[in-house]
């Protein structure tokens, strides 16, 4: 019944493997810094090597690592220091309350969003196209409000997840790769639409990412 060709072994293959690359993404982000670098070559191998069985995990996720770290790095720091600048400002405005604090801070709330919006885009676009970071920026926005219901929805689930971990300190082994995998599907769905159209029978229509 748990032999490797059978349903629940599947599933249980599946649950690992899953797993793994959250660890993996766990790991590499420790350094703070390079979270960034982590999320584009978890979601590379997630998506690749785990939703559609093309490579190892370990060998896409380390290829994908080395080869961004350089572009991802000076991103990640930036979004680190706006979002730090930005917390701050909403704490100092959450605890001097006043009429005018509380239009700014429903201001400031927004700009957490959009920035947030465009972030969670920003990592995968990184894995698939080679662009650079001032386009990559750009299309995350783009992105961001041509799927704004779908930017919303992802960004609850991340903002549970994030609570959950919070909560459950030792779901951090658990959460991010089950909320990774189950983000490839949405993304995967974008990023077809953004990419144009392979000829039938070119080599490009045989790649992973357009099965």
């Amino acid at each position: 019944m748990f032999q490797n060709d059978s349903a629940i072994g599947r599933v249980l293959n599946l649950l690992t493997e899953i797993l793994y690359v959250g660890i993996l993404w766990v790991v590499t982000s420790l350094p703070i810094v390079t979270a960034g670098t982590a999320a584009v070559a978890a979601y590379y191998a997630m998506s690749k090597s785990v939703r559609h069985k093309t490579g190892y995990i370990s060998k896409e996720f380390w290829r994908s690592f080395r080869m961004n770290l350089k572009q991802a790095l000076p991103l990640t720091i930036f979004i680190l220091m706006i979002l730090a600048v930005l917390g701050i400002d909403i704490w100092y405005v959450w605890t001097n309350d006043s009429k005018t604090n509380s239009a700014i801070f429903m201001i400031l709330l927004l700009i957490l969003f959009l920035f947030a919006g465009m972030t969670i885009y920003l990592f995968p676009l990184l894995s698939r196209f080679v662009t650079g970071n001032l386009n990559l920026l750009r299309m995350s926005f783009v992105v961001m409000f041509k799927f704004l219901p779908l930017t919303v929805l992802i960004l609850l689930v991340t903002a549970a997840v994030g609570v959950g971990i919070y909560l459950m300190p030792w779901s951090v082994f658990i959460l991010p790769g089950i909320y990774l995998y189950g983000f490839t599907f949405p993304m995967e769905w974008i990023m077809k639409k953004m990419m144009p159209e392979a000829q039938e029978g070119s080599d490009e229509a045989e790649k992973w990412y357009y099965s």
